[in-house]
Formats: C-alpha cells, sequence, structure tokens
C-alpha cells in the first residue's frame, strides 16, 4: 500500500534495496516485497523503515503523494534553480520533456528551412 512511497524516499536518499535490506536485517527478496506492495508491513518495520529512511511514519502513510524539493546552487549561494515536482509522477514528467524536446527539434528544423528559403529570395 505504501511501497511507491517507501521506494521514492529510498531513492532520494540513494539508498540501494540491498542497502535497506541490510539496515533493517532482512533478505532484499523481502524488502522488494515491501516496495512492490506483495509484503504486508507491521507497524514495527514501518517504523525502521521511516526511520532508515529519515521520515516520519505519517509522511510514508498519508495519502499526499511525495513531493520532493530540489534546490540547485552555485558554489554554496542562492543562485540557482528549485524544482518541485511530484515523485511518483516523474515518469509522466519525463514523457512530457522528451515530447517537448522533439517539438524544439522540429520547430527548430521549419526555421532553419524557412530561414533557407528566405536567404534564396534575397
Amino acid at each position: 500500500m505504501h511501497g511507491s512511497k517507501i521506494r521514492a524516499f529510498r531513492m532520494l536518499r540513494g539508498y540501494s534495496q540491498e542497502y535497506m535490506a541490510e539496515k533493517l536485517g532482512i533478505e532484499q527478496s523481502k524488502y522488494s516485497r515491501i516496495e512492490t506492495n506483495q509484503q504486508k508491513l507491521t507497524a514495527d518495520m514501518l517504523e525502521q523503515i521511516a526511520k532508515e529512511l529519515g521520515v516520519t511514519i505519517a509522511d510514508i502513510t498519508s495519502n499526499e503523494p511525495v513531493i520532493i524539493h530540489n534546490a540547485a546552487s552555485n558554489q554554496g549561494t542562492q543562485i540557482g534553480h528549485n524544482e518541485n515536482f511530484y515523485a511518483d509522477q516523474k515518469e509522466w514528467f519525463e514523457k512530457m520533456i522528451a515530447a517537448k524536446d522533439k517539438e524544439i527539434e522540429r520547430l527548430t528544423k521549419q526555421v532553419e528551412m524557412l530561414m533557407s528559403l528566405l536567404g534564396k529570395k534575397n
């Protein structure tokens, strides 16, 4: 039920499933089943997972999507950019970006062709 959130928090921390399984004292295959909602979580295990991931149990069990805030900075200054996105919609955002990149490429070629035609007219 909460596997996708656990997975998002794990990935955000840069932890592997093997690392988490070791920290929890379970087999990696069992941990994998937790993330795919094939393994029922006990309250104790949920508490251990939350602790290892540095989040609260409420962060994992709430109905709210995981929001990842990424603040990029340049040499420790506040120069940079901020991104907020829903972790469980990352794949959708990546597909949208790819589609927009294709559209930009198509439009660029069209502009180049038009510029070429204008150059031949002058």
